[in-house]
Order: C-alpha cells, then structure tokens, then sequence
C-alpha cells in the first residue's frame, strides 16, 4: 500500500502541475478575452448612441421644418411659435450631445461645423419671416417652402449620419476580427495544452523509469552487502503491475528484516563476549595486584611456621605484613570506588584554597624529586560548587601521576584561571615525556594502566567526579614537551563559608591517592 501511495504521488503530482498550470492559462485567457470584449462592447456601445444621436438629429429637423412652414403661415400664433421654439431647443440639446461625443474627430468635428453655421442661417432667416411675413397667396408660401432656410442644414446632417453609419460598421468588423483572433488564440491554447499533457505523460513516464532503474540498482547493492536471496529478488514493472511491484518489495523488505535481525544478535554476542573479556582482564588485574601483597605474606608466615624463626616474625617482617595488607585493601578499596555510584556534596569553595591544600600535603615528595613548582593563581577567589574532599582527590591524581613521569625532576606547572562565560579553568602540566599516541584514546579507559602496578582507575574515576561535578576533564600534550590534564567547572556567584580547620586537613580520597 506504501509503495501504491508513493508511485501514486509520483504519478499525480506532474499531472496535476501540468493541470493546474493549463487551468491557470485558460483563466488567463478567457480573463483576456473578457476584457476584450468588454471593450469592444463600449466602443460599439458609443457607436449605436452616436448614430442614434445622428438619427435624432435629423428627426428634429423634418420637425423644425415641418413647424416652421406653419409659423410662417401664421407668425402672430403663439402656439405654432412655441413648437418651433421646441424644436429648435430640442435640436441644439441633440447637436450638443454630438460635439461632446465628436471628441477630436476631425471629419465629424467639421460635419458639425457646416451644421452649426447652416444653423445660424436657418435662425436668421426665419427672424426675417417673421419681421416681413410671406403671403398671402399660396404661390408664395409654396415658393418659400421650396427655399426653406433649412436648406443649410439638410445636407451637412445626413453626412454627419453617413459618418456614423460607416463607423458603425467599422467597429462591426473590428469586432468580428477580434473574435476570430480570440478563436484562433483558443486553438493554439487548446493545441499547447494537449502537447502539454503528452510532455507531462512522457516526463512522468520518464521520472517512474529512472526511480524503477535506481531502485533495481539499490537492489544489486543489497546483493553485494548481504546474501544470494536478497540479490536473486528482481523489481521489475512489465505491464504496469504495480501490485506485483509492491509484493517484490514486500518479500525483499522481509528478508532485510530477517538479516538485520541475525546481525543485531550477533552484535549483541560480540557485546557480550567484549563484556566477558573486560571482566576477564579485571579479574587477572585483580588477581595480579592481589597475588604479589599475597605472596609476601605467605612467604612470611610460612617461614614462622616452619620454624625458620624460632624467636617469631620480627618487627620488620611484620610491618611488611601491614603495608602489604594496606595495600590490599587500598586496591579493594579502589574497585568498590569505582563500582558505587558517585555521592557528591558540593558547596560553595575557593579552588585556589583547594589547590594549597593539595600541594602542601605532596610539597615534601616534590622536595624530594627536585620538581619545581610553578603556581599560577589569581588574587582573588574563583568559587566553584565542589565537594572538597573529592575534588582534593582528582587534583591529588593528577599530580602524583605528574610526578611519576619525572622521577629524576622537572616542573610541575599548576595554573587557575577564570574562562570566558562564568567558567574556571585548572591546568596541571608537567615536563615528562608526554602520553603515547598510541595510548592516548584509551587513557580514561577503566582498567587500563601503564604503570606495571596500577589499577587503571585513578583517570576513569576522576573524570567521572569532575563530571558529576557538571565539569570536564582533558588530556593533550604539550608543544613544549610534557603532558597537560585541565579541567573545566561552572563558576558560581555565592559565597564561601568558613573553612572548618578540621576538614581542610582530611584526606583525599583514598582510591584515587592510592
């Protein structure tokens, strides 16, 4: 069904692009063409008023001379009077609405032009009838309708409708051109979107043969990485089967699973079997710092009963078998060390008041190396939340194995300082001849040891104090020579209590002095 949805999404998305951008170019078309339209329908709409203008124009002026005939009949008649002045109100209304219409015509403008002067006449004319009445035969007044004064507006109005009659038709074929032109650009947008869509086809088609190409290559690679079976599971589409598709993956995906499987079991024995052999070297480290103490004990006591000693072991003999006791159980307390969780109490303290108090219980062994010391400390307190008795023990560590690389003397360089962003920074550095390479991933590894009677616990258990601390303990080498541990602890704003004079006189803690 996975493989349904992604091969679905796969084929759909193109196509529905390809539709979306098709439905977007047809909006926009028929956007365009409705504009057009809308366009052409205001300039035919402007057409069919002027021409209706013309036409009323030139209803008004059979009017105008209709009823003026009859004025000239009668000039004293107020109401024949009165419809010629209507007449002629209504014609100057009409002839307006065309001038403004006319815009910058300049065949109209000059058609109106001959109208209006025609019109002046007409007007000048008629107010002579009036002053010098015609008549009073019917000669006359047939002789003076042959020489109407509407005479000069006759021709010039049936122009101005001619003009707007041929406009007219103008705008009726612009308009039929543009539609044969939006029925063209139809054609063209219904041919670009077929080809679209075979493109599109074709594209999809295209995509889903690489993606079926990559995945069969995916499966070759399966093949080298794990076994025949995978390798032998072929993804083919003949057909279109895509049901057929999903259960070859299907059954390649439960194999994967199967094979995965074996491997995370048999990484777990090989887990396990590292696990073995870590207890393995514990047990014969154990077994080699416990068998030396053991066997000068032994040596002792046997010889006390065998009677090689007949006054008994002697004070020497027994103080070798108290240090060698101590020493026994220094190395057991050093594994439950290790082995319990760490309990830590940290309070406000003065490193550099920490530091003093380490280096004044270890100033005698320095004297007696000829190591020299070079302390660097700031003036003021640099408060850290530590556990004294802890802490004392890491630094107590670091400097006896210090020391233990340069038995014939050198220099011992301790140094305290404040880092950037509220941190504190102690470096202890020393002149030996630094860590191996070849050890030197290996160093905070519990058990291992360079040293032929070491535990390979006193670096493990530190770091491990230094992070329970919410600090870091590093190693490096020097490009001076030698080898240099620092270690880095939150600062802290509060304030240090009273030192107690009995706890700045305990001792550090024995499995890491040991």
């Amino acid at each position: 069904m996975t493989l349904n949805r992604q091969v679905l999404f796969q084929v759909t998305m193109p196509a529905l692009l390809v539709a979306l951008a098709m439905l977007g170019t047809s909006l926009l078309g028929i956007r365009s063409i409705n504009h057009l339209q809308a366009d052409q329908d205001k300039i035919v709409g402007e057409h069919v008023r002027s021409l209706e203008a013309a036409q009323d124009l030139e209803t008004e002026l059979r009017h105008i001379r209709f009823h003026s005939f009859v004025y000239v009949m009668g000039p004293d008649n107020p109401v024949r009077r009165g419809k010629v002045t209507r007449d002629q109100n209504e014609f100057e209304r009409i002839l307006g609405e065309i001038r403004a219409r006319a815009g910058t015509d300049p065949e109209q403008n000059k058609v109106l032009n001959e109208i209006e002067t025609g019109y002046k006449l007409y007007l000048r004319e008629l107010e002579a009838v009036a002053r010098a009445p015609v008549g009073p035969t019917a000669k006359d007044y047939l002789a003076w309708a042959d020489a109407h004064p509407i005479r000069h507006i006759v021709t010039p109005c049936e122009e101005l409708l001619k003009l707007n009659r041929r406009s007219m038709q103008e705008t009726v074929e612009e308009s039929a051109k543009r539609g044969r032109r939006a029925s063209v650009w139809m054609i063209v947008l219904g041919i670009l979107g077929g080809a679209g869509g075979l493109i599109g086809g074709f594209g999809v088609a295209w995509g889903l043969s690489r993606s079926i190409t990559r995945l069969s290559v995916r499966l070759r690679d399966v093949h080298e990485h794990l076994d025949q079976e995978v390798g032998s599971l072929r993804l083919t589409a003949e057909g279109g089967d895509l049901s057929g598709m999903e259960r070859q993956v299907g059954a390649i995906l439960e194999r994967v699973r199967e094979v995965v499987g074996q491997l995370q079991r048999q990484e777990c024995e090989a887990l396990r079997a590292e696990q073995l052999a870590a207890v393995g070297q514990l047990a014969a480290s154990i077994a080699h710092e416990v068998r030396n103490p053991l066997t000068s004990i032994k040596l002792l006591v046997g010889a006390a009963l065998n009677g090689r000693f007949p006054r008994g072991l002697s004070e020497t003999d027994l103080q070798v078998i108290h240090d060698e006791v101590g020493r026994l159980e220094r190395k057991v307390q050093s594994l439950l060390d290790f082995a319990r969780p760490l309990e830590i109490g940290p309070e406000p303290q003065d490193i550099a008041g920490v530091v003093h108090q380490v280096l004044d219980l270890l100033r005698e062994q320095l004297n007696r190396q000829s190591v020299r010391l070079a302390l660097d400390l700031p003036a003021g307190p640099v408060v850290a939340e530590l556990d004294a008795d802890q802490f004392k023990g890491v630094l107590m560590n670091l400097i006896l194995n210090a020391l233990d690389t340069m038995p014939a003397g050198g220099c011992l360089d301790v140094r305290l300082a404040r880092a950037p962003g509220g941190s504190v920074l102690l470096t202890v550095a020393d002149t030996g001849p630094g860590i191996d390479a070849r050890v030197a991933e290996r160093l905070f590894t519990p058990f291992f040891s360079t040293k032929p009677t070491g535990t390979g616990l006193g670096l493990s258990v530190s770091r491990r104090i230094v992070q329970a601390h919410g600090g870091t303990l590093t190693a490096a080498n020097r490009a001076a020579g030698g080898a240099c541990f620092t270690i880095t602890l939150p600062g802290s704003s509060r304030h240090v209590p009273q030192p107690d004079a009995n706890a700045n006189n305990s001792p550090p803690n024995p499995s890491l002095s040991a």
